[in-house]
């Protein structure tokens, strides 16, 4: 009994120092699935996906799988927390709208001015807008006109140790489905993550890694079975923080670098598709501007899936 009010008390002040959660990847088709184990703060974020698969990648090798994709996501992903018990309670709510890529041609121009290549884009219309994905004759998403929708609702749970110099948080999620699956609003079936996550710090830089594994549950008839392996998977980040030192402006900036691998439960002899590889994620705030942070995420190192995400969060 001693230690329930303290553990309450740790609830609600852990969150505003410890290590934030991490920004996941926005690839169409793991949409569908869990979003990443809260931190436990109030906070609301606009994002931005510009999706894009090159032709060349498109039809499998046993000519039974044809994906395209090729459009652009504007999502308010709302997080709602609260104290409860010794952890907190975190719902995330996700509203898109998904359109055409009328950001193509700003992304190809900065490829120009990189000198890097344009990874297909160069060879599609710039304003269609395709979500779509099949195997076996068996239409497994197919979105091609402006929607906006509610993805699937998060429900998590997480229960913090330590304080934000060193410490960490493990918890749970269930995800309730919402609108309809063929249309990228979820899975059509309610599914669950487990995850943990830990931070170290040293001198002005703090450590930190987070792993999760996800249940995937698909009703009986789904059109998604025709296209999963297994109906689970895992992701992991890691990364660092670090806060500016000197005087005037980068007193108070701070960087959190991360990198990310992303397994997929997907079988669809689609390399793009079936094996994920590594994500960067930028994100930067300032003491100046503390409710406030800017970021954006990638696919790093390959231009052959060149998902890209832009971000601005607010903490009320």
């Amino acid at each position: 009994m001693k230690l329930g009010p303290w553990a309450a008390l740790l609830a609600l002040v852990l969150p505003l120092q410890a290590q934030e959660t991490p920004h996941p990847n926005r690839l169409a088709w793991l949409e569908v699935f869990p979003e990443p184990l809260p931190e436990g703060v109030t906070q609301f974020a606009l994002e931005a996906t510009n999706q894009f698969l090159r032709s060349d990648r498109r039809d499998s090798l046993d000519g039974l799988t044809h994906a395209h994709l090729q459009g652009e996501d504007w999502q308010l992903t709302s997080d709602l927390a609260t104290a409860l018990g010794p952890g907190r309670f975190n719902l995330r709510t996700r509203l898109t709208y998904r359109s055409s890529g009328i950001a193509s041609r700003a992304i190809m121009n900065w490829h120009n001015i990189l000198g890097v290549e344009q990874g297909g884009r160069d060879a599609e219309p710039t304003f269609d807008d395709v979500y779509h994905l099949e195997r076996g004759g068996v239409t497994v998403f197919d979105l091609n006109q402006p929607r906006l929708q509610v993805q699937g609702v998060d429900l998590a749970y997480v229960i913090p140790w330590g304080d934000g110099h060193d410490g960490g948080r493990f918890g749970a999620t269930v995800q309730v489905p919402t609108g309809h699956q063929q249309e990228l609003a979820s899975s059509g079936g309610t599914n669950f993550l487990a995850g943990v996550a830990g931070w170290k710090t040293l001198g002005r830089f703090r450590l930190w890694a987070q792993g999760e594994e996800i249940w995937i549950s698909l009703p009986e008839h789904s059109p998604m079975r025709a296209v999963m392996r297994r109906g689970q998977f895992w992701r992991a980040w890691a990364g660092f923080y670090v806060q500016g030192s000197g005087g005037s402006f980068w007193k108070g900036f701070g960087l959190d670098l991360s990198f990310s691998y992303n397994e997929t439960p997907y079988w669809t002899q689609l390399v793009r598709i079936d094996k994920y590889g590594l994500q960067q994620t930028w994100v930067f705030r300032h003491e100046r501007a503390p409710r406030w942070r800017f970021g954006f995420t990638e696919k790093a190192g390959t231009f052959a899936t060149p998902e890209i995400t832009g971000f601005v969060t607010f903490r009320p």
